[in-house]
């Protein structure tokens, strides 16, 4: 195995062959008292025949140059390379690292979980109990990947390294040179100073503190064009990172079309320690309006607001999201830690549910493609006719060469019912062709994508999903999937996870707490599944529907989604439409040469096509992991630039 190491190769002596290594666990300990690899190097590791071909896992090297990473190795793998962190590297350094590799043991990896994260193991055993060996495995395998993530604190610490020696720009060439004005919310004496000394303490020094009342009248007053006024609201004891206003404001300086601004945060706790750290979405409506999304000491155009709004008490995400409205891409998130409480985020909104406004019923072409297996199918049916309310229906059931007489028998019967539609569709599976012939033949605007393995857990299910497309700016919406155990299966789709996108909070009990909250929560994302998906006739034909010639099977929906957002539409995921899904149980597993390579090409089709875009989904924040579970720390952030959702 060969590791290259700021451009100088290392033979690490293995007693098995590189091919052994392949889908195993492994540790790479790192000895570099020269400091050559920096505090967070990463480890590319590179896959065979595969696009793309170099994945990436970060670690941090401690002060003495000891560092150690732990992993889950790729199927094709076929060899890695160490890349130095720029930023706290010594590269003039003589010291020559050394690095070892050694596989891991199934009994190794285990104690070594039961010693560092014991409660994951408690909730690998739960899957085990419930029988879900699927997800035990998944999860196992993402906690052998957390197993690199740095504490908070080392976390802290070679980021603050990084920063360090970034050189930004001459604050004197900003085109403009934008004004703060700060109102501090009540509190105690104490609290108050915290906040002041803080302020007094920053890059920026152009900044006024002022009321929120008199903010309220200046905002009246004709802006100078060549000035920009700016306003925040920060709660009292909140400090500011030293170069918070300056970062914040930048954006400003640069855009007339940015209306606010907002970071990442921590709190502080009576010793001192920065604890609790709250990695946020890039500009995300649903969840302002509802509160999960703290925006205090945002910064917002004064000229934005809009008039008649109590500054002082309205909620900033109400605050933001009005003076945002009709103007997408208008509120940035700048993803570092700017901001740090001194208490625990007081919310004061719950989440936020549509009401039917509209007396119409809605109407929905349902789109079923299937084979065989009349258990699930006749649920599937037996769902929509049976338990599923305030819907005028549509049936098409895509008819994939069934040959079971019970299935021919069951259609048949509800056919001649006059409930459906069977559409036949010869020859292999192709979930997009299938998908597209169902859409061509719909009588309704609303088009449903619905595997035949899925089941309602609530008649509103579907009533509830359509509401979310009376926003003529939603293009799609999704819904809360659950394996018949109770665990998630969908709750939305991180693009990029893996590698091109995985499900959110994929294999989590949603009692657990680990999903913070957000599977409670209606939020914009990214993508969502295709087993229960809705979206228009009409922007299906506007974008090109499914692409049945490179995507047959996997990514399709991935695909329909960034296309999508692309033709400017969001996608909305909302927990008010639960599903039962017993995930791909009539197609089965992609785990027989053919499939592979199948799904390979598939991977690289969507890879090549949007991999800017995989790379940085605006609803996962880039300090966060792509390979381990959702909130996990990354040792070496991804693009820490201002960030729109668009």
């Amino acid at each position: 195995m060969m590791v290259d190491a700021s451009q100088v190769e290392f033979k690490v002596p293995l007693k098995a062959a590189l091919e052994d290594y392949a889908d195993r666990p492994v540790v790479l300990t790192v000895k570099d008292p020269g400091h050559r690899l920096g505090l967070r190097p990463r480890l590319a590791l590179h896959r065979k025949g595969r696009v793309p071909a170099t994945v990436f896992r970060s670690f941090l090297v401690n002060g003495k140059g000891r560092g150690r990473f732990y992993g889950w190795l790729p199927v094709q793998f076929e060899g890695a390379t160490l890349v130095a962190d720029e930023a706290t590297a010594e590269m003039s350094a003589d010291v020559t690292p050394e690095i070892s590799v050694r596989r891991l043991s199934l009994l190794e990896i285990g104690i070594t979980l039961v010693l560092r994260r014991p409660l994951f193991i408690l909730r690998i055993l739960r899957l085990l109990m419930a029988r879900n060996v699927k997800g035990a495995t998944f999860r196992f395998a993402r906690q052998v990947d957390a197993l690199s993530a740095p504490s908070y604190d080392d976390w802290i610490d070679a980021q603050q390294a990084a920063e360090r020696v970034e050189v930004p720009d001459a604050l004197g060439d900003w085109p403009t040179k934008p004004f703060v004005f700060v109102t501090i919310g009540r509190g105690t004496d104490q609290a108050v100073a915290e906040t002041r000394a803080s302020l007094r303490a920053q890059t920026w020094r152009d900044y006024a503190e002022m009321p929120a009342s008199e903010a309220a009248r200046l905002k009246n007053e004709d802006e100078q064009e060549a000035r920009p006024q700016l306003w925040m609201r920060i709660p009292a004891g909140m400090r500011l990172a030293p170069r918070a206003l300056e970062r914040l404001a930048r954006p400003f300086a640069f855009s007339s079309s940015v209306v606010a601004v907002y970071s990442d945060e921590d709190r502080v706790n009576k010793l001192g320690r920065r604890i609790d750290p709250f990695f946020k979405p890039a500009w995300n409506p649903p969840l302002a309006h509802s509160g999960w999304l703290p925006l205090d000491g945002a910064l917002v155009r004064l000229a934005d607001l809009p008039e008649g709004l109590d500054l002082e008490n309205t909620p900033l995400g109400e605050l933001i999201a009005k003076a945002a409205t009709g103007r997408r891409g208008a509120v940035l998130h700048v993803p570092r830690v700017l901001l740090h409480r001194n208490a625990p985020y007081q919310r004061t909104m719950r989440p936020v549910r549509l009401k039917a406004d509209a007396p119409e019923v809605p109407k929905v072409s349902v789109i079923i493609p299937t084979r065989d297996r009349v258990d699930l199918l006749e649920a599937c049916l037996k769902g929509l006719f049976e338990s599923t309310d305030g819907v005028d229906l549509d049936v098409i059931v895509i008819d994939n060469d069934s040959s079971d007489p019970a299935v021919l028998a069951l259609m048949d019967r509800y056919e001649k019912a006059g409930c459906m539609r069977r559409l036949p569709l010869p020859d292999g599976f192709n979930f997009s062709r299938a998908c597209n012939l169902g859409v061509e033949a719909s009588r309704h605007e609303l088009i449903l994508l619905l595997n035949n393995d899925v089941e309602p857990l609530q008649p509103a299910w579907l009533s509830n999903l359509a509401r979310e497309l009376d926003d003529p700016d939603v293009g799609a919406a999704g819904s809360l999937l659950f394996f018949p155990d109770g665990y998630v299966q969908h709750g939305g789709v991180t693009l990029g996870a893996g590698t091109v996108a995985r499900h959110s909070f994929h294999f989590l009990h949603p009692q657990s707490g680990e999903d913070n909250g957000l599977l409670r929560e209606r939020r914009e994302i990214s993508a969502v599944t295709a087993a229960c998906l809705l979206t228009r006739k009409s922007l299906w034909a506007q974008i090109g529907g499914m692409d049945e010639s490179n995507l047959t099977v996997a990514f399709n929906d991935v695909d329909y989604c960034v296309k999508v957002r692309h033709a400017g539409c969001t996608i909305v995921w909302t927990p008010d439409s639960a599903m039962l899904h017993r995930e791909s149980v009539s197609r089965g597993a992609d785990n027989t040469p053919e499939k592979l390579r199948r799904f390979a090409r598939e991977e690289k089709t969507v890879y090549q096509r949007w991999g800017d875009i995989l790379r940085n989904d605006p609803f996962h924040n880039p300090n966060l992991s792509l390979i381990a579970e959702d909130f996990v720390l990354e040792a070496r952030p991804r693009d820490l630039s201002p960030r729109s959702s668009r």
